[in-house]
């Protein structure tokens, strides 16, 4: 009788044999996914701060090329001033005689230190669409959008670029971490200096990098602008110039800004790993912050505002050596 022989080399797997290979590979995605995040976040925080880097080199070009001024958080180049200078323009290329179009957010000649970066060091030209009223694209007579309206040269990019461009991720001037939380629930407001702060139209946008607007030169009723020269800042190295923001692209000196405690009004963005924030200081080094509580925090008593700074508690952190609102030497009454 002959015998039937089986070849066992061809068996294929159990049903248990194949539960057991797919549970061992979720297992090794559930390790694995933790480390390709934090490894994500860490790539965009080198980014981020080369992006500062970058915007360093170029506040150092300005303050050269402008007789050691300090780059001003927001200009005003309206009359009676008329300022002879090309930033935010009010009649922009290909426009015609048009005074203001949609997309660009806030007034012709008023912007800040990203628009003067932007068109001094001929960061690029972003062409836009045409867009109505409430910004929406207008499609002319074959469906396509009408392009060439305004002309992205004299003005940093801003929310319409964004929106209208969903993967537009070049300008240095801004983080690499998108908004994830917006400063305000107002559907409708802006970014600073235009508005109370950037809302949740503004989600995944780019982070915004924020002044400190204690360089503004916009002036006030009756008086003339100011522009600080870099020598009369007193300690350069621990001058805050740009952190990360959630609000836009200037922060106020004052305490309700910086108090990172307060969910509701903090203006600072802890977007990084750790719950923590880049700065960039006036000598050009970009510096990590984790969070804080209270503007004492950073720097020793406000000077200038409240009349009558809170006394240190006894538990209270030593300040962290940075300067947000005491940086001019001609009226600095603390060391």
């Amino acid at each position: 009788m002959a015998l039937a022989i089986h070849d066992n080399s061809k068996r294929g797997f159990t049903l248990v044999e194949l539960i057991a290979v797919i549970a061992i590979v979720a297992l090794l995605i559930a390790l694995l996914l933790p480390a390709l995040r934090i490894a994500k976040a860490n790539g965009q925080w080198a980014a981020s701060q080369n992006n500062l880097r970058q915007i360093a080199s170029l506040m150092h070009g300005y303050t050269a090329d402008n007789r050691d001024t300090v780059l001003p958080s927001q200009f005003d180049h309206r009359a009676p001033l008329l300022y002879k200078g090309a930033m935010r323009a009010p009649t922009p290329a290909g426009v015609g005689g048009a005074i203001f179009i949609p997309p660009p957010i806030g007034l012709p000649l008023v912007g800040t230190w990203a628009d003067i970066l932007w068109t001094t060091s001929n960061l690029g030209t972003v062409v836009m669409p045409e867009l109505d009223a409430n910004g929406e694209t207008v499609l002319g007579a074959g469906g396509e959008p009408n392009s060439g309206f305004y002309n992205y040269r004299n003005d940093s990019p801003d929310r319409a670029v964004y929106r209208e461009n969903p993967g537009y991720d070049k300008n240095i001037l801004r983080s690499v971490v998108g908004i994830k939380r917006p400063f305000s629930i107002d559907p409708t407001t802006e970014a600073t200096p235009w508005g109370i702060g950037a809302s949740e139209r503004e989600i995944d946008h780019a982070g915004y990098f924020a002044a400190n607007d204690f360089f503004s030169a916009r002036a006030l009723p009756g008086a003339r602008p100011r522009y600080y020269p870099l020598s009369q800042i007193h300690f350069p190295a621990t001058s805050v110039y740009l952190v990360d923001s959630c609000a836009g692209e200037v922060i106020a000196p004052l305490p309700n800004p910086w108090m990172g405690s307060n969910i509701n009004l903090c203006e600072v963005d802890f977007r990084y790993p750790g719950s923590s924030c880049l700065m960039l200081c006036l000598d050009g080094h970009v510096q990590p912050e984790v969070k804080w509580d209270r503007i004492e925090d950073l720097q020793r008593p406000y000077y200038t505002a409240p009349a009558d700074p809170p006394t240190p508690g006894p538990n209270d952190p030593d300040p962290r050596g940075l300067r947000i609102s005491n940086l001019d030497r001609s009226d600095n009454p603390a060391p």
